[in-house]
């Protein structure tokens, strides 16, 4: 349908989608140098891509529109061809190849104006237009040409057809028009040239009897050429474009079966044709649809089922790390507990050791004082011996003095009676002496027996204190474990608190991936469900 649209309105369309491929603007790097062809051409930009040589934007444009599309840069006072559709004769693209200098528009594009007319490429005619690329200083850096090839319009095709019936209709209504009008023009200038007579009536009678008969002979034909020529353009245009019409109503129903009968190689051909090919890109692309739509629903049913399943995970694994968080921190309080409760008892320990130490050292002074006791109960014991001695030699020079009175006499009786006194004094001396040894002895038996066993005590409350003294240091490895193990369990119940967290966390997340899931899963069904709209072929 485009090639019943003026040349000049396409060719400025044309223009203007190509132009907007390129909306970053163009600059041209005269410094950076790149072979095209055979001729070395600065580098021309648009935005960050290099155009030299970069046939992306080109090649889809003509794909989608049919045009061909070139670049140019300017070098010096040439207009480079750098990326192009263009083909020369023998099928290789036309880059590398200058804009010859005496074409009409060279002029106009090195002014900076665009130019718009007919020109001849390489064998075939083309509806051209060239638009003068600027810089950001306005200067003129390239070209941007598109072109409508024209070569087909000489083609006897449908607009051909339609031109030859209307110069057929044209040429039969004006030639029966001017052949009546002769004729009524013959006749009235033989009426006019005849001079008044008897029968000049009946000769005007007969001359508009003749008029009449002729016009209505060439009406008649006129009208015959007409129906003929209504006939051609029904059977020629409007059949198939009713044809057209109607298909194209059930593809607007979405009967995408339909499919024109195509016998004809015209501009109508051509349509119908497009209309086959309309009908078949949807109908593929709705089979694809609806075949992606369904396995789409398909997937997020299953992605469904298992975010509610991993969201009943997520919910109960919440559940037993909160619990554990719990348990963890009442074993984290016991250890608490436990680490004061052994620094007390280290505390009582040390006090235990320091009162043990006392104790050894005043057991140690209970055994030196049991040893001065015992040397002074042995110096007791050597003066008893001695008072012992004493009494006894008393006891001898009493005896003596006794025995020398009895030789005296009656001068020697009253020295008998002091010698007798003596000697008894002696003797209960004696007798006293033996007592206090016999006393100082079990004193000195009982000191020994004290001191023996006050040195056991000594040694035994040595042995305490060197006990209480490992138990001090084994309370205080045992109070700095507690220490560490209450920090270690402290990081332990934050880490499972973290845990906790990120878990109810998570299972937030699982719940809004299964809500968005659910919305997806809808959104695929009532995609499945418009896509049944459109009726398909039967795949075999």
């Amino acid at each position: 349908m485009s090639s019943l649209l003026p040349l000049g309105y396409q060719i400025n369309q044309l223009a203007k989608r190509l132009a907007r491929h390129f909306s970053a603007g163009f600059e041209a790097d005269y410094q950076q140098r790149i072979t095209v062809g055979t001729e070395v051409t600065p580098v021309l930009r648009s935005g960050e891509a290099m155009l030299n040589l970069n046939f992306d934007v080109i090649d889809q444009f003509a794909s989608q529109t049919g045009a061909g599309a070139t670049i140019f840069v300017k070098r010096n006072q040439d207009f480079v061809r750098i990326s192009t559709s263009v083909k020369k004769e023998n099928g290789e693209r036309a880059i590398g190849t200058l804009l010859d200098h005496s074409h009409a528009g060279y002029g106009e594009l090195l002014a900076g104006r665009t130019y718009i007319g007919f020109a001849q490429l390489f064998g075939r005619q083309y509806m051209t237009r060239y638009d003068p690329l600027r810089n950001r200083q306005g200067q003129v850096i390239g070209v941007l040409y598109v072109g409508i090839d024209v070569s087909h319009r000489f083609q006897f095709g449908v607009g051909g057809r339609i031109a030859t019936i209307g110069l057929l209709l044209s040429a039969a209504v004006l030639g029966s028009y001017v052949w009546v009008c002769q004729r009524v023009l013959d006749t009235a200038m033989d009426s006019l040239g005849r001079t008044a007579s008897p029968g000049m009536l009946s000769v005007i009678t007969d001359a508009s009897a003749a008029q009449l008969r002729y016009g209505l002979i060439g009406m008649a034909g006129m009208v015959l050429v007409m129906a003929v020529l209504f006939w051609m353009l029904r059977s020629i245009i409007t059949a198939p474009l009713v044809d057209a019409t109607a298909a194209a109503q059930q593809l607007a129903k979405g009967d995408l079966t339909t499919m024109l009968h195509v016998g004809r190689r015209d501009e109508l051909g051509q349509l119908m044709q497009a209309i086959n090919g309309i009908a078949q890109g949807l109908a593929s692309i709705v089979g694809s649809v609806r075949g992606s739509s369904e396995r789409i629903d398909t997937a997020a049913k299953d992605i469904a089922a298992g975010n509610q399943d991993l969201s009943a995970r997520a919910e109960a694994q919440a559940g037993e790390l909160e619990q554990v968080r719990a348990s963890m921190e009442r074993f984290g309080n016991g250890i608490l507990a436990n680490a004061e409760h052994t620094q007390r008892a280290g505390a009582l320990v040390n006090d235990a050791a320091v009162q043990a130490t006392d104790g050894g050292q005043i057991v140690n002074a209970v055994v030196d004082t049991m040893g001065a006791i015992r040397s002074s109960s042995h110096k007791v014991t050597d003066i008893i011996g001695l008072i012992d001695s004493i009494a006894f030699q008393t006891n001898i020079l009493a005896l003596n003095a006794a025995v020398e009175a009895a030789r005296a006499g009656e001068q020697g009786r009253g020295f008998a009676v002091v010698a007798s006194e003596v000697r008894q004094l002696a003797q209960r001396s004696a007798a006293a002496a033996q007592e206090i040894k016999t006393l100082i002895g079990e004193s000195v038996s009982n000191v020994d027996s004290g001191s023996e066993l006050v040195s056991r005590a000594g040694n035994a409350m040595h042995n305490i204190e060197t006990a209480i003294g490992n138990v001090a240091a084994i309370m205080r490895d045992i109070a700095a474990a507690g220490v560490v193990q209450r920090d270690e369990m402290g990081e332990v119940t934050r880490a499972v608190s973290d845990i906790d967290q990120m878990t109810q966390q998570n299972a937030a997340l699982v719940e809004q991936a299964a809500a968005a899931t659910e919305s997806l899963r809808r959104e695929s069904a009532q995609l499945v469900d418009n896509v049944r709209v459109f009726k398909l072929a039967q795949r075999r």
